[in-house]
């Protein structure tokens, strides 16, 4: 079979599976940045500084193994990508921290309460363009953006015409509900203060940042591909939030962006990490059958299959620590129970979140190896 029928074959099986319908195999993804770029020898200073490095790396983990595709394609450096994600310095390998040690976003009250006046008064957009020179240096910023623009394509591209399939591939470029921004800008511990000191200033600042985000849904250029991207949650999880909070500055705000998503015609990834088990029976409450959970090992998958597994896909969830101290038998056994809950329908394997930095080679073919062994129907 040529890449081109390869490809097909992939993408086809991967839109089934979005749409719960039955599939010949179950779809194979890699999401693994850190580990590719050691398991092939490259440093974690080299894979920061390069901004093609990631597409390199990920793109050979994801043949040489024998993965379907990638959850995320790579490519661009990734301290740059994460920091307007967090809204917090981002320590860089070589630079802030060893050469070989992986890249770390550090706790730390950099946006203050006077800042919250200024997103009401000016806008988020305008805000942010004042504020990331506190977190990032733009020197390095600004062409790695440019970079990124100017490279996206052709990084879809090398994926396509090697067979591979990118699912996260649209152009929202994984836009967050603005809780996770704020947390990581003010600090977990200043943020959560500011929830019961100041909420209403606090909602209405969240009021302008959905508002703005939304209104870039409808300007979005139609992907060729799949057509998803993610939707990140962490300090937002359902373990983390006591329920009123996460009722009024959690859940209003996903809705928002997965309706304003869906209306532009693009596939909600929602990349959950920790534990959101609490609240699975409010994903009833989003179209049936329009988007993927992607969560990282710690969600009961049990308890969401049987609430929602007639409405929604889900792809993960390997969990990292299986990855990195877990063996392959451990993987094999974990892989097959995920096989045997979902009966065929609305999975996609995965790594949890992410394969970590020291995960075992063996363990990421052991991966492969059961998804091949228990997926094919």
């Amino acid at each position: 079979m040529d890449n081109t029928a390869l490809y097909q074959e992939r993408f086809n099986r991967i839109k089934k599976v979005i749409a719960l319908e039955p599939v010949d195999r179950v779809p194979i993804v890699l999401q693994g940045s850190a580990f590719s770029a050691r398991h092939y020898g490259m440093t974690m200073e080299e894979y920061c500084r390069k901004s093609n490095a990631s597409l390199v790396t990920n793109l050979k983990t994801t043949a040489d193994y024998g993965f379907d595709g990638a959850n995320l394609a790579g490519g661009g450096r990734i301290t740059a990508l994460l920091t307007p994600m967090w809204l917090s310095r981002v320590g860089v390998p070589g630079k802030d921290l060893p050469a070989d040690s992986l890249w770390q976003v550090r706790e730390a009250e950099v946006m203050t309460i006077e800042d919250y006046d200024t997103i009401l008064k000016t806008g988020f957009a305008k805000f942010l363009n004042s504020y990331l020179p506190r977190v990032i240096n733009m020197w390095e910023f600004i062409p790695s953006m440019m970079w990124l623009g100017f490279n996206t394509k052709r990084i879809h591209n090398e994926y396509k015409k090697n067979g591979f399939v990118i699912v996260c591939d649209s152009a929202a470029n994984m836009p967050t509900i603005p809780f996770e921004g704020l947390c990581g800008g003010r600090s977990m511990s200043k943020f959560y203060l500011d929830l019961y000191r100041i909420p209403d200033k606090v909602q209405a600042v969240m009021d302008v940042m959905i508002s703005e985000t939304v209104a870039t849904m409808g300007k979005l250029k139609p992907a060729t591909g799949i057509n998803a991207t993610w939707v990140g949650g962490w300090r937002s999880a359902s373990s983390l939030l006591a329920p009123k909070l996460w009722d009024r500055f959690v859940w209003p705000y996903i809705l928002k962006l997965v309706d304003a998503l869906i209306a532009a015609g693009v596939v909600p990834v929602l990349h959950w990490d920790q534990n959101w088990s609490r609240d699975l029976e409010r994903l009833k409450e989003l179209p049936a059958k329009k988007c993927i959970l992607n969560p990282d090992g710690m969600t009961d998958m049990v308890k969401f299959k049987k609430l929602v597994g007639d409405r929604m896909a889900m792809m993960g969830d390997v969990p990292a620590s299986m990855l990195a101290a877990g063996t392959p038998a451990d993987v094999d056994k974990y892989v097959k129970e995920r096989v045997e809950l979902f009966e065929g329908r609305g999975l996609i394997l995965c790594p949890g979140c992410d394969a970590p930095i020291n995960t075992k080679p063996e363990n990421m073919r052991a991966l492969v190896d059961a998804g091949h062994k228990y997926g094919t129907m």
